[in-house]
């Protein structure tokens, strides 16, 4: 990886983290401990926290940041931030190479936790990149910023918008959109829109999509975005005005490119410790992690799974430090909620990530929503304060005797595809 434009020191550091969303940030902090007298080094692309779960709301307006500055949050710490984009990752070497405002930096490391997250996958299906919005932060042309002029633009008729999707981002966006222009004409079109695991929970969703007035259409998979419409597998034209595209998820190509062992989206498949398989001295976090052993609740994308992987991979480093052993990541799902404009649902789960209890809808589940999403950003504050406050419910749930059967299971399956 070494090149002229590459700085001719390179700095080592004992951990680099890429990526500042929940899961890095948390790991971040919980390593940051001076007592400990690591040599971190935190990257990212922004030097603002980018609070993913409230990305519909910059539809309508510009969202305050809770968390302005990533420097100045870290400022005291013995945390190094920088600022800049990961552009290689060598992990034979050990070696990071950053894109900076003034440079290219390369950086050397003992472990790294992959925290690059995922984005909307915009290839899958041809015209979405040129023609559809997604949820994405910036000032990008196609970025949620860039959605909010298209939707302000004066027009001599109601606009039409179809979101293609099912899941949460796809219902929250058609929401948001449809709150605040009630006159647009607001479709969703996928396989099944609210497609929930529980059926009460799906029925909860729907209604309250209908009850704001947007049209859904099941049993149709977008194959192609048009600068009018869509066409679906089925052959069937819908046109609109405004595309949003919310077709899944998958994760930055660096994984692969580094020659990790990834899945189909680009997830880095890591053991019962969050260790990459192939390259044990890397570890993943969030939504770019993919477990081959439980985990106790189902791994799925979420902040709690992304805080809950990076709480444990700074336990997982410190453990291996002092050589001592650590039960197999696992962790409890507490509730989930969706926005659905100035309403929501807001639903209690089991550990095993299964519903139970009454569901809340309506203003009071919104209201709910926003102040546990305010409770994740106080719990970053108190650990940056109170370094090892952060804890999530659910450790010890799957036994090292579970886990090595799990390998052995995907190893048998992994030969079997490979034969």
């Amino acid at each position: 990886m070494s090149g002229n434009s590459a700085s001719d020191n390179i700095r080592p550091y004992d951990v680099v983290i890429l990526g500042s969303g929940y899961a890095g940030l948390i790991a971040a902090l919980r390593l940051g401990r001076p007592k400990w007298g690591l040599r971190i080094a935190l990257i990212n692309g922004t030097d603002q926290f980018i609070e993913r779960v409230r990305l519909q709301e910059s539809i309508v307006a510009p969202v305050p940041a809770r968390i302005p500055s990533i420097s100045g949050f870290l400022a005291g710490t013995t945390i190094e931030f920088i600022r800049g984009k990961v552009t290689s990752l060598d992990a034979d070497l050990r070696r990071i190479r950053i894109t900076t405002d003034i440079e290219e930096r390369e950086l050397a490391f003992d472990q790294a936790v992959y925290a690059l997250g995922s984005n909307i996958d915009m290839d899958v299906v041809p015209g979405a990149a040129e023609h559809a919005y997604r949820l994405e932060p910036g000032e990008g042309p196609r970025s949620a910023a860039a959605l909010r002029q298209r939707l302000q633009q004066k027009t001599t008729r109601p606009l039409s918008v179809l979101a293609v999707g099912g899941g949460p981002t796809a219902i929250e966006a058609a929401g948001e959109i449809r709150s605040t222009w009630p006159d647009c004409e607001m479709t969703m079109v996928s396989e099944r829109c609210g497609a929930f695991r529980e059926e009460r929970v799906e029925k909860a969703v729907r209604a309250e999509l209908v009850r704001l007035g947007v049209k859904l259409i099941d049993n149709e998979n977008v194959s192609e975005v048009r600068a009018t419409g869509v066409i679906t597998k089925t052959g069937r034209s819908i046109d609109c005005d405004v595309c949003v595209w919310s077709g899944g998820m998958r994760s930055s190509p660096i994984a692969r490119s580094a020659g990790l062992a990834t899945d189909p989206k680009g997830r880095i498949w890591v053991g019962p410790n969050l260790r990459s398989i192939s390259h044990t001295h890397i570890l993943a976090v969030g939504d770019a992690a993919h477990p081959i052993a439980p985990t106790g609740a189902p791994y799925r994308p979420s902040s709690l799974a992304a805080g809950a992987s990076g709480a444990y991979v700074a336990r997982a480093i410190l453990a291996q430090r002092a050589k001592q052993a650590l039960d197999p990541f696992s962790f409890s799902t507490l509730a989930q909620a969706v926005a659905i404009g100035r309403f929501g649902v807001l639903f209690l789960l089991d550990h095993d990530d299964k519903q139970i209890g009454f569901i809340l809808t309506g203003r009071a589940a919104r209201q709910l929503r926003d102040f546990l999403l305010w409770v994740i950003i106080y719990g970053f504050k108190l650990e940056r304060r109170f370094p090892g406050s952060f804890y999530l419910p659910g450790r010890g749930r799957v036994s090292w005797g579970e886990a090595n059967e799990a390998i052995e299971k995907a190893e048998v399956a992994q030969a079997a595809q490979a034969a």
